[in-house]
C-alpha cells in the first residue's frame, strides 16, 4: 500500500486533504477511477478535473481551483512528477542475475555486477563497466567499452570498437556501428570505401528499438550526453548529434551533418548530408531539410521554411481556388466591358 503522504515525499511536493489516503494505482483523469491517482498536465484538461472520479490529482504549485472533494499533491511540474509515480507502481520482472551458461564471453573484462543473459556474445578485449546488462541474444564486438550501468536489451548489435557511456540504454533489435554508407564510382562500379572510424555514445543517452547508428569513415559518429531516440532511427556515418536531444521515430540523418544541443526533430524527417542544425531548433513531422538551420529556428514543410511563415503562406494557398474564380469573374467582365464600348 502507498499513502498520499509517502507520495507526496517523494515527489517533494505539497499535500492539499487527506495525507493518509491509500491510493490504489494510477490512471487517466479524463476516465479516472475512485482510489487511484492521476495528474493535470495544462488548461486543455482542466474540464475533467470536476467530474473525474479519480481520489487524487497531482497538479502544478500555482493551482487554485477548489479540490472538488480531491486529494491534491502540488509539483513544480506535475508531468514529471506522475512519471515519478508510475516508477513508484511499476512492477518490472527481475532480470535474471550473473552470467548464464550459454553466453560465449571472449578475453574481456567485466565489472562488478555485471548480467549477460542466454545467448549473448561478447567478443575478446570487450571492456563491460560496473552493471551493465546484456540481454539475450546480443552481441557486442571486439574492442567495445560499455561504461557502468549500461542495458542492451535482447538482439542489440555493436559491431567492433563501438563506445558507450554511463547509464546509456539500448532497445532490441538495434543496430550501432556497421559501416557508413560510403561508394565511389570507378568505370562504372561501385566501389567500397573503408569505414574506420566508430560509434561514440555519451551518457544518460537512450536509443529505441530498430535504430541504425551508422560508424565513421575516418572521424567518429557522435551521439551527445543525455539525448533520447525513438524507434526506426537512422544516423549516418559521421554525424554529430549534440547534447540533450529529443528525436521521434522515422528520422533520417544522413552522413556528415551536425546538429546540435536540445534540438527536437519530430517524426518522419529527413535531413541531407554535410549541414549545420543549430542548438535548440524544433522540426516539425514530414519536415525535409535541405539547408542549414540558425540555432532556435522552428521549420517545417518540405522544403523546410519557418513554420510561421509557411502557414501564412499556406493560408494563401488555400485561397487560390476562390481568388481564381473571383480573377476569372473579373476577366469576364472586363471582356464584356470592352465589347460594349466596341459596340460589339
Amino acid at each position: 500500500m502507498i499513502t498520499v503522504s509517502q507520495i507526496a515525499k517523494s515527489l517533494k511536493g505539497e499535500i492539499v486533504g487527506d495525507p493518509d489516503l491509500v491510493v490504489s494505482g494510477v490512471c487517466e483523469l479524463e476516465n479516472g477511477v475512485e482510489g487511484k491517482i492521476s495528474f493535470l498536465s495544462g488548461p486543455s484538461y482542466f474540464r475533467y478535473f470536476n467530474t473525474s472520479k479519480v481520489s487524487v490529482v497531482i497538479v502544478n504549485s500555482d493551482f487554485d481551483l477548489p479540490a472538488n472533494g480531491k486529494t491534491l499533491i502540488k509539483v513544480g511540474n506535475p508531468v514529471y512528477g506522475f512519471a515519478q509515480v508510475l516508477e513508484l507502481f511499476s512492477e518490472r520482472p527481475e532480470s535474471p542475475s550473473g552470467i548464464d551458461g550459454t553466453a560465449v564471453i571472449g578475453r574481456a573484462s567485466l565489472g562488478r555486477n555485471v548480467t549477460i543473459a542466454p545467448f549473448a556474445v561478447v567478443a575478446d578485449d570487450v571492456t563491460l563497466g560496473d552493471g551493465c546488462y546484456i540481454g539475450s541474444g546480443s552481441y557486442v564486438g571486439s574492442k567495445s567499452v560499455l561504461g557502468k550501468n549500461v542495458t542492451l536489451h535482447a538482439n542489440v548489435t555493436l559491431y567492433d570498437g563501438v563506445i558507450v557511456g554511463d547509464n546509456v540504454t539500448v532497445d532490441s533489435g538495434t543496430v550501432i556501428g556497421a559501416d557508413g554508407f560510403g561508394w565511389v564510382t570507378v568505370e562504372g562500379k561501385h566501389r567500397k570505401i573503408p569505414q574506420i572510424g566508430t560509434v561514440r555514445i555519451g551518457n544518460d543517452v537512450w536509443i529505441g528499438a530498430n535504430c541504425t547508428i551508422d560508424r565513421g569513415t575516418f572521424k567518429d559518429t557522435i551521439i551527445g550526453e543525455g539525448t533520447k531516440m525513438d524507434n526506426l532511427i537512422q544516423i549516418g556515418h559521421n554525424a554529430s548529434i549534440g547534447k540533450h536531444c529529443l528525436f521521434a521515430a522515422q528520422l533520417g540523418v544522413a552522413g556528415s551533418t551536425t546538429i546540435g544541443d536540445y534540438v527536437t526533430i519530430a517524426g518522419q524527417v529527413g535531413i541531407v548530408d554535410h549541414i549545420t542544425i543549430g542548438d535548440r531548433c524544433v522540426i516539425a513531422s514530414k519536415t525535409a531539410v535541405f539547408n542549414s538551420l540558425k540555432p532556435g529556428s522552428f521549420v517545417s514543410g518540405i522544403p523546410a521554411r519557418d513554420h510561421k511563415s509557411r502557414l501564412r503562406q499556406d493560408v494563401i494557398i488555400n485561397r487560390l481556388p476562390d481568388l481564381m474564380k473571383r480573377l476569372r469573374a473579373l476577366e469576364a467582365k472586363v471582356i464584356k466591358d470592352r465589347e460594349r464600348s466596341n459596340g460589339v
